[in-house]
């Protein structure tokens, strides 16, 4: 049995996509298994992965109780400088292509009754 055979005999083919995506060589995967554990404990750095150490400890502990399996985080990636207004926020999500998220308190009326000046401040800010 490969370790591909082995891991969709484990887990749901959205896991196994997971653990493909997070692995530097692929090739391995068209390997002869071992064990379950042993597999998934080597095939990636859990600390390196996109779902974290946390998460891979979780699935490895929920397959060998037989328990209910943790949901996939959800990763999502903005645009440079995307901006999301909200009733009371606005949030800066990947401020100039850093990963930095930001957010700040907002009220939208203040904004409307606003001078033409001040809002060409915050709106320059903004972008």
């Amino acid at each position: 049995m490969t370790i591909l055979e082995l891991l969709l005999d484990y887990l749901p083919e959205r896991y196994v996509d997971a653990i493909v995506n997070n692995m530097n060589d692929r090739s391995s995967l068209f390997n002869e298994a071992s064990s379950f554990s042993a597999e998934l404990m080597t095939l990636f750095d859990w600390h390196e992965s996109r779902e974290g150490y946390e998460f891979w400890d979780e699935v490895l502990e929920c397959v060998l109780t037989n328990h209910k399996l943790p949901t996939i985080p959800i990763t999502i990636e903005y645009s440079p400088s995307t901006t999301i207004v909200t009733k009371n926020f606005i949030y800066v999500m990947n401020a100039e292509d850093t990963k930095l998220n930001l957010a700040f308190d907002f009220n939208r009326n203040t904004l409307i009754n606003m001078n033409e000046a001040k809002k060409e401040k915050i709106f320059a800010f903004l972008n």
